[in-house]
């Protein structure tokens, strides 16, 4: 069975999106040089710690979310050989 992953970027960005604000605004926000936060977004895994700066700054706990990820795999493991 397929696992399903959580695409940080993709997230951030739809808040982003429903909140009106742009990538810029976030990282000067989160103490982030722009265009190496574009980058951040693009990756496959971001820092705790920046994740959780950015929680706050949305006001959406996106840890809580990708937890919700977490669980829904260990609840769906293959069997152990």
């Amino acid at each position: 069975m397929e696992t399903q992953e959580y695409d940080f970027g993709e997230a951030i960005k739809s808040v982003l999106k429903e909140q009106e604000r742009s990538e810029a605004w976030l990282a000067r926000k989160v103490h982030c040089d722009p265009g190496n936060f574009n980058r951040i977004l693009k990756k496959r895994s971001l820092d705790i710690d920046l994740l959780r700066r950015i929680s706050i700054v949305l006001g959406y706990n996106f840890i809580k979310e990708y937890a919700q990820v977490v669980e829904q795999q260990l609840t769906v493991r293959p069997e152990e050989s």
